[in-house]
C-alpha cells in the first residue's frame, strides 16, 4: 500500500491482504487504486473479499470511484471474475477497470506521483511498477527472475520492493534468489531493497547477509506493518 498526494494505492492483493491491512492499522476502505502485476491467485485473489467488504461491511457507502488496473489480458480476467460473482461484487460506487500493455508507452500521471512500468520475467503478462514523486522513486517488482527491463525500471530508485523466493542453491525459473536480488539492486543503483514474497526455503536463510554479499545498500526483510518513506 502506497500513500501519495492524498490517494491510497495498492499493488497486488494476495490471500489475506485485506486482513493484513486491518491488523496493521490500515484502512482497506480508503483504497483509491489497485494495480496488479500479473494474474496468479497469490497476487489477485483478495480483490473479491475487498469488494465484498466495500459493498457490505463499510461504515458508510462509498462515493469515490475505485480504479482497478492490470496488465493485458486483465480485462478478460476481470470479465471472468464478473461472470462468476457479477453484481454480488459491484456495489453502487463506480468501478473503473483498465489494462496496461506490457511495454509502457507513456507515463500515467497520478495524484502526487507518476506511474511507469516494464516487463518482468515470470508470466507472459507480468509487469513491474515504478512510482516517481518529488522525494524519490519506489519500484515494486512483483514476481520475476533476473530481468534487464526490471533493472532499467529500478535505475536510481530510493526503495525497491523485490521478491526473493528461493535460495541460490535451489533456484526456480520465474523467481529471484538472494544473489539475483543483489545483482538487480547493484546494477540499478538503488538505495534500499525490501525483500518480500519469501518462500519457506529462503525464509530459513540469513537474507540480510545473503543479499549483502553482492549489494552494499540497505537491506530490509519485509513484515506485516512495515512502513517507510520515499
Amino acid at each position: 500500500m502506497v500513500r501519495s498526494g492524498g490517494q491510497t494505492l495498492v499493488f497486488d492483493l494476495g490471500s489475506g491482504a485485506v486482513r493484513g491491512m486491518l491488523r496493521s492499522g490500515l484502512d482497506p476502505f480508503a483504497i483509491d487504486r489497485i494495480f496488479f502485476t500479473h494474474l496468479h491467485p497469490d497476487h489477485t485473489v483478495d480483490v473479491v473479499p475487498l469488494l465484498f467488504a466495500i459493498n457490505y461491511g463499510a461504515p458508510e457507502k462509498r462515493t469515490l470511484p475505485l480504479y482497478v488496473t492490470g496488465p493485458e489480458p486483465f480485462l478478460r480476467f476481470w470479465g471472468s471474475v464478473m461472470e462468476v460473482w457479477g453484481a454480488w461484487m459491484i456495489g453502487e460506487h463506480t468501478t473503473l477497470v483498465s489494462e496496461l500493455p506490457r511495454e509502457c508507452r507513456s507515463p500515467v500521471d497520478l495524484t502526487g506521483c507518476q506511474l511507469t512500468w516494464a516487463p518482468a520475467e515470470h508470466r507472459t503478462e507480468s509487469i513491474a511498477y515504478r512510482l516517481d514523486a518529488q522525494g524519490g522513486a519506489f519500484v515494486y517488482t512483483g514476481d520475476t527472475e533476473y530481468s534487464e527491463s526490471v533493472v532499467e525500471l529500478a535505475r536510481g530508485a530510493d526503495t525497491l520492493l523485490i521478491e526473493c523466493s528461493f535460495p541460490d542453491a535451489a533456484p526456480i525459473p520465474g523467481h529471484l534468489t538472494p544473489s539475483d536480488v543483489a545483482r538487480i539492486a547493484s546494477e540499478a543503483g538503488v538505495h534500499r531493497v525490501v525483500l518480500t514474497h519469501i518462500y519457506p526455503a529462503a525464509d530459513e536463510l540469513d537474507l540480510l547477509t545473503e543479499v549483502g554479499r553482492g549489494y552494499a545498500g540497505e537491506v530490509v526483510v519485509a513484515e506485516d506493518g512495515l512502513e517507510f518513506e520515499v
